[in-house]
């Protein structure tokens, strides 16, 4: 979605179980980014020009400057293939945690996919993310 110039994200939020090993299960929500078209090809363009600015600037690093542009040139290209690729990341669980009973919101890396096995972030205890139904 295009807001003030820029592309924002949409959110998606999913319904998760929060299975702990003892102490059963509770529900939580899970918020992954989607990214359009447009979006994915900006990032594109923005990873593929750094590289390109830092083949540039590199350029006039002597004796490094015969490995390091030709690795930014072709990284370039393969960086923005992988980025354009992402079409959606994950960001945040949250909900109850099963052993402690604090409700809690576990950062995730963009590239996590569920089933996933962390830990709670209050008590520090094992915790599986499963989508609803999926235990």
């Amino acid at each position: 979605m295009m807001f003030g110039g820029c592309f924002v994200p949409e959110l998606r939020v999913e319904r998760i179980n929060i299975i702990a090993n003892d102490k059963g299960e509770h529900a939580g929500e899970l918020t992954t980014q989607l990214f359009s078209s447009g979006e994915r090809t900006t990032q594109a363009l923005k990873v593929l020009g750094l590289c390109w600015l830092l083949a540039g600037i590199t350029l006039f690093i002597p004796i490094a400057h015969f490995f390091l542009v030709p690795l930014f040139l072709v990284a370039g290209p393969v960086m923005a293939f992988s980025k354009y690729r992402v079409e959606t990341a994950t960001d945040s669980a949250e909900g109850i945690c099963p052993e402690c009973g604090e409700s809690v919101s576990i950062s995730l890396d963009p590239a996590d996919k569920l089933p996933k096995w962390t830990y709670c972030p209050k008590c520090n205890k094992p915790l599986h993310l499963v989508y609803d139904g999926a235990s």
